[in-house]
Formats: C-alpha cells, sequence, structure tokens
C-alpha cells in the first residue's frame, strides 16, 4: 500500500500583521482625538496652519512629517509596483495620510503588505 506523501501545510501566525493593524486603529484615533480639542482650527484653514507653524518646536514637528511623508509615498510607490500590485493603492494611502495622519496611513500599508506577502508565500510553498 502507498502511503500518502502529502505533508500538511500549516501557516504560522505573523505577528507583525497584527502589530501594524493595532498601530493602524490607534493611528487613526490617536490625532483625531487631539485634533478634535480645537474644532475652531479645524474649520478653518488659516487657524490650522497658523497653529502647525506656530513656533519652531511646532515648525520642526510638521517640517519632519512632511519629510516623512513624500518618503512614505516614495516607498509606496516603489513597493507597490515591486509587488505587482495596482498603484491606486497609492491614493488611498495619500488619502489616509492627509485625512487621517501617517500615524495610520504607514502601518495600513504595512499591514497590506505583509498580507500580500503572506499570501504569496502561501500559495508558492509546495
Amino acid at each position: 500500500m502507498l502511503k500518502s506523501t502529502e505533508v500538511p501545510v500549516k501557516r504560522s501566525v505573523n505577528v507583525l500583521k497584527f502589530v501594524y493593524l493595532f498601530f493602524t486603529i490607534v493611528g487613526s484615533i490617536e490625532p483625531w482625538f487631539w485634533l478634535s480639542q480645537d474644532p475652531a482650527t479645524l474649520l478653518s484653514p488659516d487657524l490650522f496652519l497658523q497653529a502647525t507653524f506656530a513656533n519652531n518646536i511646532t515648525t520642526a514637528w510638521a517640517s519632519d512629517l512632511i519629510v516623512s511623508a513624500i518618503a512614505f509615498f516614495c516607498f509606496a510607490w516603489v513597493e507597490l509596483k515591486r509587488l505587482n500590485i495596482s498603484q491606486f493603492w497609492l491614493i488611498l494611502y495619500v488619502g489616509l495620510t492627509f485625512g487621517v495622519g501617517l500615524s495610520c496611513s504607514l502601518p495600513f500599508f504595512l499591514y497590506r503588505r505583509e498580507q500580500i506577502l503572506e499570501q504569496r508565500t502561501f500559495t508558492l510553498s509546495p
């Protein structure tokens, strides 16, 4: 009698996915908690920019965030191309960055990337 040579495929838990998902959730709540403390500033683009660049400290934070967001968009563009994923996803990441914050869009991108890499690894495994 022939015995089956099939080895059961065991999926390991990807802890990074849960970490990225956690930071996506926290990163979507935390910025809006602070922004909601001053609703007048949110309704006026002039007041918002005045508050953002009010002093050297806030200007440093804002500048750092702007450079980080631009670097993230470049990385996302290249990574989506490398993984052969529709680059229309970049529109979602840009929207999340400007609508919620980089603290939401970056971990969400990393979560989706892990998800896609995990699916491809599982599909390619024997």
